[in-house]
């Protein structure tokens, strides 16, 4: 009889909690396309991001929410005119931050896009 090695386990890396990916997603993009911080925002205080995925609001809304209040300018475009270009956020820019933070896998897209798009439900235990 013969026994054959048992192969290595893969390690299987958690899903990041919807908090953090909205940290992950926002310090990019405010970054990126406006020239902040999270702390320069509403979203660097204790239990704002989380209360944005409870009422079910997507990522794109709050950002662009923050925009329009704070007459934010996006940074990103050479040559940005106000009244030529908006400076609001878009799917698209949700998705190149997705890829550029590394959250664009196979095994998470569902769930990171639900947790973007304010669809996301917790499963209770």
């Amino acid at each position: 009889m013969q026994t054959q090695p048992v192969p290595p386990k893969r390690e299987v890396s958690p899903r990041p909690s919807p908090v953090a990916i909205w940290q992950r997603l926002l310090s990019h993009l405010l970054d990126r396309h406006y020239g902040l911080t999270l702390n320069d925002t509403p979203f660097g205080k204790d239990g704002v991001i989380q209360e944005h995925i409870d009422a079910g609001i997507s990522l794109c809304d709050a950002v662009n929410f923050i925009v329009e209040k704070y007459d934010l300018v996006r940074t990103d475009r050479r040559g940005f005119n106000a009244e030529t270009q908006s400076p609001l956020l878009t799917s698209i820019d949700i998705l190149r931050a997705r890829k550029a933070t590394g959250l664009m896998t196979r095994h998470s897209y569902r769930a990171v896009t639900d947790i973007t798009t304010g669809k996301y439900r917790e499963v209770q235990p």
